[in-house]
């Protein structure tokens, strides 16, 4: 299991008796290091400043113990924005009848950009009634989550 992963569940369990939920978990740079959290409210209303501040605050204090992460970083936390991310089967399946974008691995049909209406969502994977038929014709495709490189919602602004 990854680092990211394992600091996305133990941060689920932290903040979900707070209202809050993880969406997202990155570590980026080599030299200064960041730690991305990325949150939502359970009630599903908006994240705001102060949401961020407490969740800041209490993940602060577990990773001053644990300490899991080696040198120097600086914690963000951060709210999914409008192009909400898609990370796991649960944020497919909550997310169905939605218009989303997902960037494969690999080309299907000469593309790995497939914009869509979000169908299906399975444990392997997801099918999209597509906004642009493939080159056979076809506007439906279905993606395993292995070949997913990335997803995320279409912003309706």
């Amino acid at each position: 299991m990854q680092l990211t992963d394992s600091l996305h569940t133990k941060f689920d369990d932290i903040v979900n008796p707070m209202g809050y939920g993880i969406v997202r978990v990155q570590i980026n740079g080599m030299i200064r290091k960041t730690l991305q959290v990325m949150i939502e409210r359970l009630d599903e209303e908006a994240i705001n400043v102060e949401d961020c501040a407490i969740v800041s605050r209490t993940l602060s204090v577990h990773l001053n113990v644990d300490d899991p992460i080696s040198g120097h970083y600086v914690l963000e936390i951060s709210s999914p924005g409008l192009e909400r991310p898609l990370m796991y089967p649960k944020d497919y399946k909550r997310f169905l009848g939605v218009e989303i974008v997902v960037k494969t691995i690999l080309p299907v049909e000469n593309r790995k950009i497939f914009r869509g209406t979000l169908e299906t969502a399975s444990d392997d994977g997801v099918s999209l009634s597509l906004k642009h038929s493939l080159d056979s014709g076809s506007d439906r495709i279905d993606i395993r989550y292995g070949d997913i490189r990335q997803a995320h919602l279409v912003s309706l602004i």
